[in-house]
């Protein structure tokens, strides 16, 4: 790994980041601070094998991001496609434990060299809310450090994303930057119930996004939630409702505000919900 492939991955998540905090920023709060080094030691020693360089780099940005950074809604913080979040250093050792048990089921029929033949090599560096894994290959050879995509069942296949942490974080800035999709999945605003707006990936057919300037604008990270609407008496939460750039925007919510103290906040006023550091709220 060269100088120039990390200078590569700075650039490319330089990008992905900014847009989010420009046009996302529940989502862009959502990324936990940076993992120590004895947290990325341990990891590595859990593994049995060092980090490749840009996984090491993305987890000394950020060790994965916080589950709900908005109370009772699972959606802020998944903003890769197919709906993955970041994964801390706990999560990777987890879902790699995981992979090692069920290698042998994994890599039926398949030799070392096949993909499936060394999922004891793959770092699941994200994971979507219905279960599945984005890992990157640790094997030496022609595929190291590609990133892959995989649920979880009978018949799954791996999906190869990019060649790179800094290909798919550069192809994913590109997507935004044009309104073009990621691997079949467009992007898309996704309103949750607090009026925020954060990154949702629609995989189903339609025509390209108008102009990426059609992007609802978001709310300030520090302006009062408004209160959740149901979908009926006892069914709790509204989850919130994916945007289409055609549909009409919803009307300011302004006026729906309340003045109402909610906590714990993060520095910026977004309320935060850790379940893991529950007492860090200054990311």
């Amino acid at each position: 790994m060269t100088d120039g492939d990390l200078a590569a991955f700075d650039a490319a998540w330089d990008r992905f980041a900014s847009w989010l905090s420009a046009r996302c920023p529940i989502d862009h709060v959502a990324l936990r601070s940076p993992a120590t080094a004895e947290e990325i030691a341990a990891l590595e020693t859990r593994l049995g094998f060092p980090l490749h360089p840009q996984l090491r780099a993305l987890l000394e940005r950020h060790n994965g991001v916080i589950e709900k950074p908005e109370p009772d809604n699972f959606h802020a913080g998944a903003f890769l496609p197919l709906g993955h979040r970041l994964n801390d250093t706990e999560h990777i050792i987890r879902q790699h434990e995981w992979l090692v048990h069920e290698r042998e089921l994994i890599a039926v029929g398949q030799g070392e060299d096949d993909l499936y033949g060394h999922a004891h090599q793959w770092v699941p560096f994200a994971h979507p809310n219905d279960g599945g894994t984005a890992f990157v290959d640790h094997r030496p050879g022609p595929t190291y450090g590609h990133v892959y995509e995989m649920g979880i069942g009978s018949g799954a296949d791996a999906t190869k994303w990019a060649s790179s942490l800094a290909e798919l974080f550069d192809d994913l800035a590109t997507s935004l930057d044009t309104g073009e999709p990621f691997r079949g999945s467009w992007p898309n605003p996704y309103e949750l119930p607090s009026g925020h707006f954060c990154l949702s990936w629609d995989s189903s057919t339609r025509t390209k996004i108008a102009s990426m300037q059609d992007w609802p604008p978001p709310r300030r990270l520090d302006s009062p939630l408004r209160p959740a609407a149901t979908t009926g008496r006892g069914l709790g939460r509204r989850l919130g409702a994916l945007i289409p750039p055609s549909a009409p925007r919803s009307p300011s919510v302004a006026a729906q505000d309340f003045d109402i103290p909610v906590g714990p906040f993060h520095t910026s006023g977004v309320i935060v919900n850790d379940s893991e550091n529950p007492e860090d709220t200054n990311r």
